[in-house]
């Protein structure tokens, strides 16, 4: 009777001692190893934002180059593909920031260029390859942990590469001549085809910043 009553008090205080564990949170603790659903999602931004500074910057020479020989239009179009990417990557390191961590800039970075027309057929070429692979993953990463406002950047940002592609070809066809870009989120459009708000984020047409 008494080692009955023994061992009924001992699965007492085991089933105790477990209910304590369970209450303290121990049991529902990700592995050490595993990262944080916001480091994943700032990495990501980092990430985007790096391709933006060094789009930016590549731009901003083309734009030197074509200047240089005169080519007005494609002069125009890469500073305003530059001022685009400067912009979305300003927002990037600005939502970064919100999440807790910090964002800086790539370091040395190797410029190239030729001819404007090389230029320009190098850029819809690499534009072309490189459209959706990494922002279509970070996408829906982002989605997936419900962070909206960061999903919201990753997706303004890869409709802009889709934009810079069809303004590229516009472009080779001689078929587009200025350009005008949304101050607050980067939309890049043809003047000719303006619209009269950022359907991205509903800023005024009078805003832009135009490159005509």
């Amino acid at each position: 009777m008494k080692i009955r009553l023994l061992l009924i008090l001992l699965l007492f205080v085991a089933s105790v001692g477990v209910l304590v564990w369970l209450y303290d949170g121990k049991a529902f603790l990700p592995p050490k190893h595993a990262r944080s659903t916001w480091h994943e999602i700032t990495a990501d931004l980092e990430a985007c934002g790096h391709r933006k500074h060094l789009k930016a910057r590549q731009y901003r020479h083309f734009a030197k180059i074509a200047a240089a020989e005169h080519q007005y239009p494609a002069e125009r179009l890469f500073r305003a593909i530059a001022c685009s990417e400067e912009l979305q990557e300003q927002n990037l390191a600005a939502a970064i920031h919100r999440l807790g961590g910090n964002y800086t800039p790539p370091g040395d970075i190797a410029l190239y260029g030729s001819s404007t027309a090389g230029n320009l057929e190098r850029c819809i070429g690499i534009e072309r390859y490189r459209f959706g692979r990494h922002s279509d993953a970070e996408i829906r990463r982002v989605m997936s942990r419900g962070n909206r406002y960061a999903a919201r950047l990753q997706v303004w940002a890869a409709a802009n590469d889709l934009r810079q592609i069809v303004l590229l070809e516009s472009l080779e066809r001689n078929s587009a001549s200025g350009f005008a870009v949304c101050p607050r989120c980067g939309n890049l459009y043809a003047t000719t085809y303006l619209d009269r708000y950022c359907p991205h984020c509903l800023t005024a047409g009078e805003e832009f910043i135009r490159f005509e």
